[in-house]
């Protein structure tokens, strides 16, 4: 004894059920991938904003103390003194400098 009867897969689902789902799963990655767009366009308007910043606030220490090197900001040297020990030291060398590290083959 059969519990159900199995339909044709073609009275399952008709095109007009197809392009609804169809239409519904491109919606749905349409808005998605909008809003990952939308991360990475504000997320790179606050980089260039916070860089536009830094560099206007180095720009006016530079002018207020006169200075020709990083390492003669008042700022950095009380870093120096109280922290790092000196320029291109061991600490300072660690902690603000990147390690570059060649790939081979």
């Amino acid at each position: 004894m059969r519990w159900f009867i199995e339909k044709p897969a073609s009275l399952r689902i008709t095109r007009r059920g197809l392009l609804k789902v169809f239409g519904v799963t491109v919606a749905a990655l349409a808005v998605g991938a909008y809003k990952v767009t939308d991360l990475f366009v504000h997320r790179n308007r606050y980089i260039k904003m916070r860089q536009s910043g830094q560099y206007k606030d180095d720009e006016r220490v530079r002018k207020t103390y006169s200075l020709a090197a990083s390492q003669q900001n008042p700022m950095i040297k009380r870093f120096y003194d109280e922290f790092a020990g000196q320029p291109f030291g061991e600490v300072s060398e660690s902690l603000l400098h990147t390690k570059y590290f060649r790939r081979t083959g």
